[in-house]
């Protein structure tokens, strides 16, 4: 197995029993994101995958790379393995999921302000785990592929975090 893999394997572990639940679909966030011109993505939202992440398309990902930004929490927990298992499994393709995912992971890490979830409170130790061997990967074992700057800033981040409370 190599270390790609077993770091899929380590994902799917730590997101294994993440639903959508009241989670924005990938396909309502894409609406939202076109800012509501594409009505054709509130039809697919009626169908979307909400019991396991795994199952989502992975081209509909690639396909819908604003729709991070306008996700809420309980979605950015369902997509959020989807989204980097796609990665490891298909690159980074046109760079645009990656960037995106990247940037919001980034803001999402630095804090929270209202009644925004903040990234401490959303994701338990695993799957904190699971960011931190992401990054790990792409800044040391990948860094042609998915370039170094970004992973360890993340990682700089996620080092400042208190402790997931379990």
């Amino acid at each position: 197995m190599t270390l790609r893999e077993w770091l899929i394997r380590f994902i799917e572990c730590a997101f294994a029993r993440v639903k959508l639940n009241d989670g924005t679909t990938l396909y309502e966030a894409a609406f939202h994101s076109s800012y509501g011109i594409d009505s054709h993505e509130l039809s697919l939202a009626d169908t979307a995958e909400r019991t396991d992440w795994r199952r989502v398309p992975v081209d509909h990902l690639f396909a819908r790379t604003d729709a991070i930004f306008f996700m809420n929490p309980a979605a950015k927990k369902f997509y959020s393995p989807a989204i980097l298992r796609a990665l490891l499994k298909e690159g980074i393709r046109d760079g645009l999921m990656y960037d995106a995912f990247l940037f919001d992971l980034s803001g999402l890490i630095r804090g929270s302000k209202g009644e925004d979830t903040s990234f401490a409170k959303l994701y338990n130790a695993a799957q904190r785990a699971a960011f931190v061997r992401f990054c790990k990967f792409a800044a040391f074992n990948a860094p042609k592929e998915f370039g170094r700057e970004q992973p360890l800033r993340i990682l700089e981040q996620l080092r400042q975090l208190e402790p997931p409370v379990e």
